[in-house]
């Protein structure tokens, strides 16, 4: 079995690999800090497991991963990710992702969903159930009456983009561009830009990719 895990975090990334070598005595298990790094790795062959964070630097996770499968279908995708709201993990399920684990659990959890997707099974660790579970029986049912030039901005903000470049996109004045985003945080209630991305992932306003 080959196994390859891809994430910024050097700690994350080395213990883990030092971890499941100890589950996994047979397997081929490599580490690389980005994406870019791995896909470099001209020698690295198919890959049967590929354990991938979903925010890495130059391309979000699960835009690689709907690139890769393009190319090797067969791979099987655990994410490993701090994003645990149940809007994220339906939206990597429905791109497909093999199985989904929280980084604030064991890392048993991940020889679990190792064994889950080598048997074509899908895994969702158990806070990660937890969520999903916890958002269909609040089933909260906040109305957001954003205009649509308003979720315009949300959307260019949540992509990176600053006020003046989301003015200049969207061929509005930065005043105007300046005075949607105030309007957007009053509705919000909160007061910095993380906060608002935040928020707006939360409550499915915005999928990370």
């Amino acid at each position: 079995m080959t196994i390859a895990i891809i994430d910024e975090h050097t700690v994350i990334g080395e213990s883990l690999k030092i971890i499941l070598s100890t589950y996994y005595t047979d397997a081929l298990i490599t580490y690389y800090l980005k994406t870019a790094d791995f896909l470099g790795d001209t020698g690295r062959g198919e890959v049967d497991v590929i354990i991938l964070d979903l925010l890495m630097p130059e391309q979000a996770g699960l835009d690689f991963m709907v690139e890769y499968r393009k190319e090797f279908d067969s791979s099987k995708f655990i994410i490993v990710s701090a994003l645990n709201d149940a809007n994220t993990i339906r939206y990597a399920l429905r791109l497909g992702a093999d199985a989904y684990v929280s980084k604030d659990e064991s890392l048993v959890e991940i020889k679990r969903a190792i064994d889950s997707v080598m048997l074509n099974s899908q895994y969702l660790s158990t806070n990660i159930r937890k969520s999903l579970v916890d958002h269909i029986l609040v089933d909260e049912k906040i109305v957001f009456h954003l205009t649509p030039r308003e979720r315009q901005v949300l959307n260019q903000v949540c992509n990176g983009f600053t006020i003046k470049e989301t003015a200049y996109h969207l061929k509005i004045s930065v005043h105007t561009a300046q005075e949607h985003y105030k309007n957007i945080m009053k509705k919000f209630k909160v007061n910095r830009t993380v906060d608002l991305i935040v928020f707006a992932i939360k409550h499915g306003l915005y999928y990370v990719n």
